[in-house]
């Protein structure tokens, strides 16, 4: 641990100033830029800057550089792609169906750079099918103040962990980036939030996710219950409503207020919402920990 931490404390320390820094300047000089502005279905009352994601990947992107991670051109491309593509959606709403292409070819990509040897082609149908998963429910739990980012803070905090007793510090150590950069967001995005993580963060994050556990799971670091258990509070609500709405005959990919958190929101507030949302984050961060720590998994 120790090895470690003098390795990646300066790159922790300049992520984190990265991200501050950028969304200081988001919030100063650019408060008008790309804003969400309210409707029937928001949580927020007021227009506010959809750029916080810009900060957070800047400041990770930094802190990996500095580290020296060695990253596969297919990956660097996957991820860039997707940035790309979000951000053009920031700026000005692309069709769900360019979205969901370009979701698939990076998803595909990364999928490639990750696991470059899956025995059979039918293996890589289920894989992108839960990469762009990953992806979009990032992006649709991505709804209230400070959701996403604790989700992130919480749960890649204890992925790194796992990751460093396990001692695979290169993966520790950006699982402990993403942790880092999401707790600056965090500051500005708490109710009432200042800025909002935006496409270009939500998705971007959700690949994140799915390259960590993917890639965990084929090093031997961790078994895939992992990151489903720590991240469960995210998936089983994006799976169970929107399973529900395409029951109804709704159209899912559109944007609603019926995941069990924004409901938690309108009835409890959301600050109360948040709070226990965050609590069920850390009991199932907990779990997963306590379940690598007496070898049950």
């Amino acid at each position: 641990m120790g090895a470690l931490m003098q390795l990646w404390w300066m790159p922790l320390m300049l992520s984190a100033a990265v991200t501050a820094v950028g969304l200081w300047l988001l919030l100063s000089r650019l408060s008008q830029f790309a804003l969400d502005t309210p409707n029937h279905r928001s949580l927020h009352e007021v227009p506010v800057p959809r750029t916080g994601g810009w900060a957070i990947l800047g400041g990770v992107s930094v802190g990996i550089l500095v580290a020296g991670v060695d990253f596969s051109a297919g990956a660097a491309i996957a991820f860039f792609l997707l940035l790309a593509v979000s951000l053009a959606d920031d700026l000005r709403s692309l069709s769900a169906r360019f979205r969901f292409v370009a979701q698939i070819s990076s998803v595909t990509l990364l999928s490639i750079s990750l696991e470059p040897e899956l025995s059979h082609w039918l293996l890589w149908i289920p894989l992108v099918v839960t990469g762009v998963w990953v992806v979009n429910l990032y992006n649709f739990m991505d709804g209230m103040d400070g959701f996403a980012g604790s989700m992130s803070a919480i749960g890649f905090g204890a992925l790194g962990l796992i990751c460093l007793r396990e001692e695979a510090g290169e993966l520790a150590g950006i699982c402990f980036l993403l942790a880092a950069s999401s707790v600056v967001f965090l500051y500005y995005n708490w109710p009432q939030a200042r800025i909002f993580m935006g496409d270009a963060g939500s998705t971007v994050i959700g690949l994140a996710v799915f390259a960590v556990s993917t890639a965990g799971w084929q090093r031997g670091v961790f078994d895939l219950v992992v990151p489903l258990l720590i991240f469960l509070p995210f998936w089983l609500d994006a799976t169970l409503t929107l399973l529900a709405r395409g029951a109804k005959g709704e159209r899912w990919w559109e944007p609603h207020r019926q995941h069990l958190y924004q409901r938690a929101a309108l009835k409890l507030g959301v600050k109360t919402a948040l709070f226990l949302e965050m609590t069920v984050m850390l009991c199932t961060s907990a779990a997963a920990l306590l379940l690598v720590i007496f070898g049950l998994v």
